[in-house]
């Protein structure tokens, strides 16, 4: 069972370190905190969360091949691109409207708005490869049974850890939430367009090559 436990130590520090630096979801939980509430946040990074574990679990089964196939499909990469690229200019263009109470607005999904965000993020496989080939330097693990339990309840743990963390500090950006919520807007749509960019040049790059 020590094991176990060291599994899920290993899932929960990868996965909590790998959210730390500013993505699309991470962005997505402060815009969201910011424009609405805490916990519509928690909603859209609970839903990532579990994005999270099935990605981690491609990446342990069939991650080197799907990576290399990502990587040479130019089709893939270009329906990416456009995906994020498109949705940088919607949070650009798109007038937010933050309030605490949200009257008068239409429900929304903000857990089917972070399941999409999390399965359209394209860093996310890639970086679950580089994170098992780095943890194989150091641990002889076996991803099987109670192992591969233990090390995917460290990763949405991790995961949902962070991503509160980020919740929790978008209340304090909501002493000042219109400059608040366009500052978080070009920090979102700066990255969804990098996201995009990058994704158009493999495009290129395939099928160039």
């Amino acid at each position: 069972m020590a094991s176990a436990v060291l599994y899920f130590l290993v899932g929960l520090a990868t996965c909590f370190v790998g959210t730390l630096p500013f993505g699309p979801i991470n962005l997505t939980v402060v815009k969201t905190t910011v424009d609405h509430d805490r916990r519509r946040g928690t909603e859209v990074a609970l839903a990532a969360s579990l994005v999270e574990i099935l990605e981690a679990l491609v990446a342990i089964y069939f991650g080197l091949l799907i990576g290399s196939y990502l990587e040479s499909n130019w089709l893939f990469s270009l329906i990416i691109a456009l995906i994020f690229i498109g949705l940088a200019v919607f949070v650009v263009t798109r007038k937010s409207r933050p309030s605490l109470q949200d009257q008068g607005q239409e429900p929304q999904s903000f857990f089917r708005k972070g399941l999409l965000i999390a399965a359209l993020n394209p860093q996310a496989l890639p970086f679950w490869i580089f994170a098992l080939a780095a943890i194989n330097q150091y641990f002889v693990f076996e991803y099987v049974g109670v192992y591969l339990l233990g090390f995917l309840l460290g990763v949405f743990v991790g995961k949902l850890s962070a991503l509160y963390a980020f919740v929790v500090v978008s209340d304090y950006l909501k002493t000042h939430l219109q400059e608040s919520s366009r500052l978080v807007n070009r920090l979102l749509a700066a990255v969804l367009l990098f996201i995009g960019i990058s994704q158009g040049w493999n495009a290129i790059s395939a099928l160039m090559t």
